[in-house]
């Protein structure tokens, strides 16, 4: 059998196309439905064929299609592919390629599109496809229609090349554009024998088009040197630890917050918050007007932030209000990423290879972790002591999760309360090792049933997905992808009747405007797991709370556990939370 699809220029370019993004390693493929595309769909069948090992993931939907490779990304740090028909179809993807912009995440959108005596002449499904995601791509390529007087090399290598942009100088997603002329089916149409032999040999040599080597940014001698001698003279330290990659190791951080020996504060983001405790000198919470007003009269002088944006915007709040503190950040993103505007020094390098450099550096150094003049036991006591003993709410919900869940499980948590709800917990003396992963780009509550999904592609293991009852609504039809997901999504979702964050802020004072933000629906969701075929578990009190979660983490197959909350009750928990002193 040929590895070239030759009835027609639209199949050799197909099959080229196809063939160069597996041989840049690529192997998982979100695959919508559509006319337009059948050239690129028809190759990727075909190919399948010569790689088993590449995966088609079929998406009715590009919205969650797009929201599924994300996922998949945000596991592996791999690029995958969208591929999808021409018109509103490409647009559907635009919210998950702002998240993966945002994320830094790798992502390829392969869209089909119509030629340009169509495109501008109105034709039916038709729209101008080209710069459409504007600066929320790293890179994008549009050669036109499949034509012999382009070379197939210049295909091949042009596409290794954007690759590549996905990749580096940081991850994000890019944009292959490809308007097909009919025919879109296999007609034969007879094409130049050398042009034939030149795709031939393109698709049978083994390798990519053109092998980008990987590198790793790392800070220059002389800048580790005074990055070295800050942390050393520096008197009073506070570190702390953003958002970090699930896929990437954790070692050198961990090393590196033994070496310092800086008191320390955890975003929920980092996967790292409940490996630590109280007794590790760690900072509990930014989110509580006594920490905030302790942190105020004893400010540390120097905060090395490792990673990326805070959960927190206390954190940015309290920055602003001591601008002397210097601030020094690292991370791999080269945007600005700087809420507060008081970053004295940015280290735009690769975190785990420049922590492994700083550790060697300040190996001989003893630091003592001499910074606060405050005692958060009591605080945390009280804290832990009150969710015990209260109702059914958020940070009940939080704490019995992180509590009981099971050593290396995998929580995939929703924006909004939910994800400010685990953030806010911190254990006094427990620790847990638990992978987070959780779309804090631009923070949108679509998509979040879509990428666990796409999570478990990539991580290949069971994933817990808490997600509250609005962003459940926005991604109900992912649910459909539990029809041929193998590997077990135990969704916990949290039903407050609406947008309950909001009853938490200010704006809660004002009813006229509150019905309409927080959006009350009346609905409960069994229906939505019998829709599906998944079982269906209920929590309605705060007593069979830990009950239905060990026999959630029991089951081997799809589950949905719905919990009940009152919001009025949860808001009166939060009130009487913020009232503990130091």
């Amino acid at each position: 059998m040929n590895k070239l699809l030759s009835e027609n220029i639209n199949r050799v370019w197909s099959s080229l196309i196809i063939d160069e993004f597996i041989k840049n390693k690529i192997t998982h493929f979100y695959l919508s439905p559509g006319m337009r595309n059948a050239p690129l769909i028809a190759a990727l069948s075909h190919l399948q064929y010569f790689h088993p090992e590449i995966k088609i993931i079929m998406c009715m939907d590009e919205r969650t299609g797009g929201y599924r490779a994300l996922g998949y990304s945000k596991a592996t740090g791999l690029p995958s592919v969208l591929i999808c028909t021409s018109g509103t179809a490409m647009a559907n993807y635009m919210p998950a390629v702002v998240e993966a912009k945002k994320s830094n995440l790798p992502l390829i959108v392969l869209s089909a599109d119509r030629p340009p005596e169509l495109t501008f002449c109105d034709d039916n499904q038709t729209m101008d496809q080209t710069k459409f995601f504007g600066n929320y791509i790293q890179g994008e390529m549009s050669l036109g229609a499949p034509s012999v007087e382009i070379s197939p090399l210049a295909l091949t290598s042009s596409l290794s090349n954007l690759v590549h942009k996905s990749l580096y100088p940081q991850k994000g997603p890019v944009h292959f554009n490809c308007a097909f002329r009919e025919p879109l089916e296999a007609t034969i149409k007879s094409l130049p024998e050398d042009y034939l032999n030149l795709a031939n040999a393109l698709i049978n040599r083994v390798g990519p088009s053109t092998r980008y080597m990987s590198s790793s940014t790392t800070l220059a001698q002389s800048d580790l040197k005074e990055v070295a001698g800050i942390l050393k003279n520096t008197k009073s330290g506070l570190l702390v630890i953003g958002s970090l990659n699930p896929y990437d190791q954790t070692d050198e951080v961990k090393q590196f917050i033994k070496k310092l020996n800086w008191p320390v504060y955890f975003d929920i983001s980092s996967s790292l918050k409940f490996e630590f405790n109280l007794t590790d000198n760690a900072l509990p919470t930014f989110d509580h007007p006594e920490v905030q007003d302790a942190l105020l009269k004893n400010p540390p002088e120097t905060i090395f932030h490792v990673g990326g944006r805070l959960t927190s915007k206390h954190y940015y709040s309290y920055l602003k209000q001591v601008p002397a503190i210097n601030l020094i950040t690292l991370s791999r993103n080269i945007e600005k990423e700087d809420p507060s505007h008081h970053t004295k020094m940015r280290i735009n390098a690769d975190i785990n290879s420049t922590l492994h450099a700083l550790n060697d550096e300040l190996k001989d150094n003893h630091f003592s972790p001499q910074i606060f003049k405050i005692n958060f036991e009591s605080f945390t006591k009280q804290k832990i002591k009150l969710i015990d003993e209260g109702p059914l709410a958020y940070p009940l919900i939080s704490k019995t999760i992180v509590d009981n869940i099971k050593d290396n499980s995998i929580l995939y948590i929703g924006n909004s309360t939910v994800v400010r709800s685990f953030d806010a917990y911190f254990s006094y003396n427990n620790r847990k090792k638990i992978m987070i992963a959780t779309n804090r780009g631009v923070s949108g509550i679509e998509g979040f049933i879509a990428s666990s999904n796409g999570f478990i592609d990539g991580i290949k293991k069971e994933v817990f997905l808490v997600i509250g009852d609005v962003a459940f609504i926005h991604d109900l039809n992912s649910l459909y992808f539990l029809k041929e997901q193998k590997i077990p999504l135990k969704i916990i979702l949290i039903n407050n009747d609406g947008g309950g964050i909001f009853t938490l802020l200010p704006i809660n004072k004002e009813k006229n405007v509150l019905d309409y933000i927080t959006s009350p629906h009346g609905q409960t969701f069994k229906k939505a797991a019998e829709l599906v075929s998944i079982d269906y578990l209920e929590v309605r009190n705060e007593q069979s709370l830990a009950t239905k979660l060990s026999e959630l983490q029991e089951k081997k197959q799809h589950c949905l556990m719905e919990i009940f909350v009152d919001n009025e009750i949860n808001k009166a928990v939060y009130d009487q939370l913020r009232t503990i002193k130091l």
